[in-house]
């Protein structure tokens, strides 16, 4: 089992383009969806040289099997004059689980610009949150490797949003693909809380997570600035709709400058057990 985030991320080299991960129980039903992103980046990563990831667009398309490790096959779709693409097929059993397109861009200079960002209260004033994120029991919880502060919902700087102070426990190697690949795995904390909080639930609520099938199907990340996953950012996640058991949401990924750093969104599954039953009846 691995200890900390940054060797739940490291893969194996199998061959040029193949790579394998590890898995662990995280207390889903399936891998957990960020485990699988941050690994499925970390191989395409591994296949470029001289550029960074700035988008990753990725689908979820079977539960993975945490029991057993995770393939990873990059297809080196294109090497341009400042952009590559890769795209990264994650296998278990035979079967594909998940996939990745991203892309790279060779570093320049340009333009700048962000919207003002009123940031709630630092971490520093608020006081830390022992989170089990978890529907079940598990050996290990996905929070685990990190320090967090749930902004409470009186000092949260965007309306109906789910705001989180959050960083690694422990120092990470001066390696920014690192760090983006622990962003990736961080991406996906926040959003299904959004996504639930205009119909009552706040996280560790698990009673109302155990009234629901929830997974992801899809997720996007946008990488806009360097920043360290070992420093305090602010995750603040907002809802865009439930409608048809799917929501869809999205984060915004703040230093404690003010500086954006990320962008995420993903659509989930959200369905409740209920239904989910008289579906199959």
């Amino acid at each position: 089992m691995s200890s900390t985030i940054s060797e739940l991320l490291i893969l194996e080299r199998i061959e040029d383009n193949i790579f394998r991960g590890q898995s662990i129980d995280l207390g889903t039903p399936q891998v957990f969806g960020g485990q699988v992103l941050g690994q499925a980046i970390q191989a395409a990563q591994a296949t470029v040289s001289g550029r960074a990831i700035h988008s990753a667009h990725a689908y979820f398309l079977r539960r993975g099997d945490f029991n057993s490790p995770i393939l990873y096959d990059v297809d080196n779709n294109r090497d341009g004059r400042g952009f590559s693409s890769r795209r990264v097929v994650a296998i278990q059993h035979g079967k594909p689980i998940f996939t990745l397109a991203a892309s790279f861009h060779e570093s320049e200079d340009g333009m700048e610009f962000q919207p003002a960002y009123r940031l709630p209260p630092p971490a520093s004033e608020l006081p830390p949150l022992e989170l089990d994120v978890t529907p079940q029991p598990a050996a290990r919880n996905p929070t685990e490797d990190f320090e967090l502060c749930l902004v409470p919902k009186a000092l949260r700087t965007e309306e109906n949003s789910v705001q989180w102070w959050l960083k690694a426990r422990h120092p990470l190697p001066d390696d920014m693909p690192l760090h983006r690949a622990v962003l990736a795995f961080i991406s996906d904390f926040g959003l299904i809380s959004a996504a639930l909080e205009p119909h009552g639930y706040e996280p560790g609520n698990k009673g109302f997570l155990r009234q629901l099938v929830a997974a992801s199907l899809d997720h996007a990340l946008w990488f806009h600035r360097p920043f360290r996953a070992d420093e305090w950012l602010l995750y603040s996640t907002v809802p865009r709709s439930t409608s048809g058991a799917r929501g869809l949401a999205s984060g915004s990924i703040y230093d404690a400058r003010g500086t954006l750093v990320a962008t995420s969104m993903q659509e989930l599954l959200i369905r409740p057990i209920v239904a989910s039953l008289a579906s199959t009846s």
